[in-house]
């Protein structure tokens, strides 16, 4: 056998190797930032509710909060949308868990808009928590509805579908987000 064609055929089958390996990498990034993505996109949009729906509490009617049950549940009557005022309820159910994904940490965060026609909106995160101050600093943590100044928004959320590592571990990208809102109305006594 001519050494010289075993030796082209080895390091052909090295180059081969390298590019599959190259080219499995480009993959997994390319899946890593396609879900990163689509993560971020469902985390905006329910960022952009709950600011919506919080900075708004109490707006029209001088109407506040009606049920504080912390760190899960709120009611409160505001006018979000300029159609008047309606009640509004946000509720994490951590012992109910989402059956549209594959992640076993997804629980159901539902928003519900009392009015005709309107269905309740469920959005899968991991953990959602609400405090309520007596100050607009979030330094004073009271329970009692009437009391509160400002609110604290924490939301952790977690990618509905798992993220092959190179190690073949499969992992669920976090994103954790918190807030202070000091909606004006709640200011006003």
């Amino acid at each position: 056998m001519n050494i010289g064609i075993v030796t082209s055929f080895l390091i052909g089958g090295l180059l081969l190797l390298a590019m599959l390996h190259l080219n499995n990498q480009v993959t997994q990034h390319s899946t890593e930032i396609t879900i990163e993505s689509i993560e971020k996109g469902h985390a905006n949009t329910l960022r952009r509710i709950i600011s919506q729906d919080f900075n708004r509490i109490g707006f029209g009617n001088g109407n506040k909060i009606s049920a504080f049950v912390p760190p899960y549940h709120i009611n409160f009557k505001a006018n979000v949308y300029g159609q008047g005022t309606k009640e509004i309820k946000w509720q994490f159910k951590p012992n109910v868990q989402v059956k549209s994904t594959t992640n076993p940490n997804d629980r159901v965060l539902q928003r519900v808009q009392a009015g005709s026609g309107s269905k309740p909106m469920n959005f899968h995160v991991v953990d959602f928590r609400i405090i309520g101050y007596q100050d607009n600093r979030g330094k004073i943590v009271t329970t009692d509805k009437s009391q509160i100044k400002s609110l604290r928004v924490r939301v952790v959320y977690e990618s509905p579908e798992p993220i092959p590592m190179g190690t073949g571990k499969e992992t669920y990208h976090k994103t954790v987000w918190k807030k202070l809102f000091v909606p004006n109305n709640l200011q006003l006594n």
